[in-house]
């Protein structure tokens, strides 16, 4: 049997998935890819190469050129998934403990959530605001309405996925299906920004050309909104960071605040695994920590020596 290379193997899993239009997925197997070939200087890469020595090399190699740790273990979940697959197919032979130490768990070091008094704000501000930055504000708390949705979910949302006040899809990124009932709040927003154009088959404006390389027009809205959710809080004298992402982290730990069960909130987000919604979670927990310390810190200061 003439040997398959590990590269040439991702370059038909990347088709498959383009295939099946799983572009986001694809585009994480193709970074993946290329930051494999850079590693190995052009050079084809077999199975046989693919152990635990190389792999602590190649993660010692992304951290010398500065990738952070949550990148470099998208890059070994990608590889790990990529092994996987090779190995139901039997191309490759199994290796134990083969990722075993190099990273792939997933830290959020960042606080992406911002105060409930924000969103409230957000949606309450009567100030009037440039069509573009409406439009930005919108999209930000509807994302926020809609149980964190993402922004990739909300662009590539066909309008035969919403019936009455129902929306039911399946998340881009894992394939799951969700079914979410429409606030009223939500729903004056979807009526403002509904598709008119009868030939799309999305429910929002923001793929404008369908069948049209409609990743990149994803891609390039939501570096649009993000920059105008930037411009969004100078105007509205938001000191917190917005982005698309913000609203789906405010969800979930607005949610965590009011003391809902992980699990459910793992389920209404969609994710993979409780250990991702977990994620979410962390600085606000390490603030809860730090707080803790400071009381105890004020109550061993205020007893007499």
């Amino acid at each position: 049997m003439k040997e398959v290379f590990l590269t040439q193997f991702i370059e038909g899993l990347i088709a498959e998935l383009e295939k099946e239009q799983r572009d986001g997925t694809a585009h994480v197997y193709r970074s993946t890819l290329n930051r494999i070939r850079k590693f190995m200087n052009g050079k084809e890469m077999s199975f046989k190469q693919l152990n635990p020595e190389w792999l602590n090399r190649f993660e010692q190699n992304l951290l010398a050129e500065q990738v952070k740790w949550n990148t470099v273990s998208t890059y070994m979940r990608m590889l790990r998934s990529i092994y996987n697959q090779a190995l139901e197919s039997g191309i490759t032979t199994y290796t134990p403990r083969l990722f075993s130490n190099v990273h792939t768990g997933v830290d959020s070091p960042v606080k992406r959530a911002v105060s409930p008094e924000v969103i409230s704000r957000l949606m309450k501000s009567e100030k009037k605001l440039p069509r573009r930055l409406s439009f930005s504000r919108d999209l930000f708390v509807l994302l926020f309405l809609l149980r964190g949705m993402s922004f990739v979910d909300l662009a590539f949302l066909r309008k035969r996925d919403m019936e009455g006040d129902v929306i039911i899809y399946h998340r881009h990124k894992t394939g799951r299906k969700i079914t979410v009932v429409a606030c009223p709040e939500a729903m004056v927003i979807i009526e403002k920004y509904r598709n008119k154009i009868p030939d799309s088959p999305y429910l929002f404006p923001i793929i404008k050309n369908p069948k049209e390389d409609e990743y990149r027009q994803y891609a390039r809205m939501l570096r649009l909104e993000n920059y105008h959710l930037v411009r969004l809080a100078r105007s509205l004298n938001i000191r917190e960071r917005l982005s698309t992402y913000t609203a789906r982290h405010t969800w979930a730990t607005t949610a965590l605040r009011q003391n809902y069960n992980p699990n459910l909130i793992c389920d209404a987000m969609g994710h993979s695994s409780v250990k991702v919604t977990e994620t979410y979670f962390q600085p606000f927990k390490e603030a809860e920590i730090n707080r803790m310390n400071q009381a105890i810190v004020a109550f061993i200061m205020s007893k007499k020596g």
